[in-house]
């Protein structure tokens, strides 16, 4: 993902969406700001369950990262530290820190955030400040990030890796191959780990740099999968707290608890056997730039990994609980799915 002219910035798109950054529909919504404008009602929206905790408290000083036709990055205070939160329009990609406008009409509702003077979040709302009054977004639902489903087994896991190889084979991403290739060494090990982080974390344009989107790439793959992801997990979260954009950092921090929009969810199941791959691959890449093809890409180095650690005998049993629990110390098989699990929870 990259910027636009002017510091502007390009928004993330839903594949098959036929927008583009500079379209704009003549019945599009606006946010109007004044309080006493007839369209001046509350938006709403649903958050991801966690952030839970940071929503529904106390009014929290906020500021604005940034802002597109389809998304506003926020970023706010917490005791933990700072946190960023996408507020989305419901035709944007599904960040797992997504607020989501639950408005059908919502396409584009953030060309007037740019006058907003300040920001704030808390009592389940995000209340913008503008010259001629507040304007507020009520979260009054709350959704959990989708999981991806455990494997059918691991030749399924095997052939499909194949199949994706063959796919990506001629793909362009944001990186020369040779900048991404360190992804396909031996990342157990905590120094190595961090080199690669180095070499990748912050390397590209935009809010999520190529280097970026392929290490969360890597990282969603190698959790799932079984490959190693605790050392990587580490050193880029250590990384990334320096070295890129606060919202990519948020997102690497997501992937190394396994959570990733739902275009990369699908093609993990398609991997694992559930969907097929190659409308799977197609949609994932349709994001962005080139942060669907870096995705993807990352995701073909994670499941080499985890293929490799299976084949040399090194895999132990997956971790438990949900998605967004923190990341385990052990790394993952790659187990059949039993038929009770053979669905979304």
């Amino acid at each position: 993902m990259r910027t636009g002219a002017h510091g502007t910035i390009d928004p993330f798109f839903s594949p098959g969406s036929g927008r583009t950054p500079a379209s704009r529909d003549r019945g599009e919504r606006r946010m109007p700001w004044s309080s006493g404008h007839p369209e001046a009602r509350p938006y709403s929206a649903a958050a991801p369950h966690g952030l839970y905790d940071i929503v529904s408290g106390p009014f929290r000083p906020s500021r604005i990262l940034g802002v597109s036709r389809l998304a506003v990055y926020l970023e706010v205070e917490d005791h933990r530290g700072a946190a960023v939160i996408a507020l989305l329009a419901r035709g944007a990609v599904r960040l797992p820190n997504g607020m989501v406008l639950a408005d059908t009409q919502s396409v584009g509702p953030f060309a007037d955030v740019a006058e907003a003077t300040s920001v704030r979040i808390g009592r389940c709302s995000v209340v913008f400040g503008g010259r001629t009054g507040p304007r507020t977004v009520h979260v009054g639902r709350w959704w959990r990030p989708r999981v991806p489903r455990p494997p059918r087994s691991a030749r399924q896991v095997a052939s499909a890796a194949a199949d994706l190889a063959t796919g990506l084979a001629d793909a362009a991403g944001g990186l020369p191959p040779a900048d991404a290739a360190i992804l396909d060494t031996d990342l157990t090990e905590p120094g190595q780990a961090s080199r690669a982080c180095s070499r990748l974390i912050g390397l590209g344009p935009g809010l999520t740099p190529s280097g970026d989107d392929l290490v969360c790439g890597f990282l969603l793959a190698a959790r799932h999968f079984g490959g190693p992801h605790t050392a990587l997990a580490e050193a880029a979260m250590h990384r990334a707290a320096t070295a890129t954009p606060k919202l990519s950092a948020s997102l690497i921090g997501y992937a190394a608890r396994g959570e990733g929009c739902p275009e990369v969810i699908d093609l993990l199941d398609a991997i694992s056997g559930h969907l097929p791959l190659g409308p799977a691959l197609a949609a994932l890449r349709a994001i962005g730039h080139t942060s669907g093809t870096d995705l993807a890409l990352g995701v073909l180095a994670g499941v080499r990994a985890a293929l490799s650690r299976s084949a040399d005998g090194t895999a132990h049993s997956p971790p438990t609980g949900r998605a967004h629990s923190r990341p385990s110390g052990s790394s993952r098989a790659i187990h059949p799915a039993p038929d009770d699990q053979k669905e979304y929870p």
